[in-house]
């Protein structure tokens, strides 16, 4: 009876930390799935932000006007307006950037998937220092025609108090933000 009692205690430990180890390999991999998730988003926001100066300092309009979504392009005000007014603004070459911050959004809904990517860089080029901000819907799969930038925000730094909230209700438009612009 007590050789029993000890297969069954022997038993039920191994299974408890077969469970255990179960539990921690899947943790292990969640934090893992999510470290590729954030260094791809990064590398999709870096991607679209090189994109986004090689055209501003080339005055490459078609170039700029490519990196929205096909969405974006159709509810924008005055597209075309906005890109001039960019090409105008941003003034110089890059010389440095600071570190941008990518936070970004999940949402599922009855099995449909939408991932957006809020980027902001500071970039210093040799005329004045600015933080580019822009809205980059990653998936969308009711909608594929949402994928790409969907805002762009440019504003000198020393405007950041002012004119800067993260793409919300003040500034959040499709197309290009401009400043003292009308939605």
């Amino acid at each position: 009876m007590k050789v029993k009692r000890l297969i069954l205690f022997i038993i039920i430990i191994t299974l408890s930390l077969g469970l255990l180890s179960c539990t921690s390999y899947k943790s292990m991999l969640n934090e893992r799935l999510s470290e590729l998730n954030t260094n791809n988003d990064n590398k999709i926001a870096d991607t679209q932000f090189q994109n986004i100066i090689q055209s501003l300092e080339n005055k490459d309009k078609e170039g700029l006007k490519k990196i929205f979504s096909p969405n974006a392009l159709k509810e924008a005000n005055d597209i075309d307006g906005g890109i001039d007014y960019l090409m105008k603004f941003y003034k110089g070459k890059m010389k440095s950037r600071d570190e941008c911050t990518i936070p970004s959004t999940d949402l599922v809904e009855d099995g449909e998937k939408k991932t957006e990517l809020d980027c902001k860089y500071e970039v210093t080029t040799d005329e004045d220092t600015y933080i580019v901000f822009f809205v980059y819907q990653r998936v969308d799969t009711k909608n594929p025609d949402n994928v790409g930038v969907y805002m762009l925000q440019i504003i000198k730094k020393s405007d950041r108090k002012d004119q800067f909230d993260w793409g919300g209700d003040k500034t959040r438009c499709a197309g290009i933000y401009r400043t003292g612009a009308t939605k």
